[in-house]
């Protein structure tokens, strides 16, 4: 993890962007990674003007906010029995989905702001407020809400650590210049990965869905 950020924080221009709106968008699908990491990188980056402050916080709200509306409209269509189905466990802890369903009881739909500050239950969350059939306008008001205040703060944790051990951290970086290619290459391989593999999920779901409730044929008689 501490790797990641070295490299990331190595990144600049285009190039940077890029690559930390697509693991911002990949976290929010699944990718075992804290949101943060990227973030503190964007916020390094601008310590070490590499990156524009306006320029940095619409890509990461639109990477954050991509993810969770993706995850919104999976549970729109699957609903909440897919839930209960044998390998879903995978994506979403059984554990975890009793927390969240005891949440949405107690707080209602209000639970997709505090989410967004609670680790481990972001993605289920969000997923079951699609799932309940949260109006997507109510979901996204939420969801902004909570993310313009905590990636805001996130990337200025990464600038206020550039102040303190900006030196540093370039003087490191410096050995990772003959491998920056290959972690790129590798870092966008895992990407795609997790794009697919969700897509590739939603439909076995989907099917397992339909399969399970086959619409009704219509009788001759």
């Amino acid at each position: 993890m501490d790797r990641l950020f070295e490299y990331l924080s190595d990144l600049s221009g285009g190039a940077a962007y890029f690559i930390i709106f697509g693991i911002l968008v990949a976290c929010g699908l699944g990718f075992p990674l804290p949101e943060d990491i990227p973030l503190l990188a964007g916020g390094y980056l601008l310590w070490a003007e590499e990156a524009t402050f306006f320029t940095m916080l619409a890509v990461t709200m639109a990477g954050v906010i991509i993810g969770d509306t993706i995850l919104f409209f999976l549970g729109s269509r699957l609903g909440l029995s897919i839930l209960n189905r044998r390998g879903v466990g995978r994506l979403f802890n059984p554990d975890k989905v009793d927390r969240v369903r005891a949440y949405f009881r107690k707080y209602g739909d209000k639970i997709v702001f505090f989410a967004r500050f609670v680790a481990g239950i972001r993605s289920v969350a969000f997923f079951m407020a699609g799932a309940m059939h949260m109006k997507y306008r109510r979901f996204i008001l939420f969801d902004f809400l909570a993310a313009i205040l905590s990636v805001p703060i996130w990337i200025g944790i990464g600038y206020w650590l550039g102040t303190l051990f900006g030196e540093d951290i370039s003087a490191f970086l410096k050995s990772f210049h003959k491998i920056k290619g290959t972690i790129t290459g590798v870092i966008a391989v895992v990407v795609v990965i997790v794009v697919v593999r969700t897509f590739l999920q939603y439909r076995k779901a989907k099917a397992m869905k339909v399969s399970k409730n086959p619409k009704p044929t219509g009788s001759n008689g």
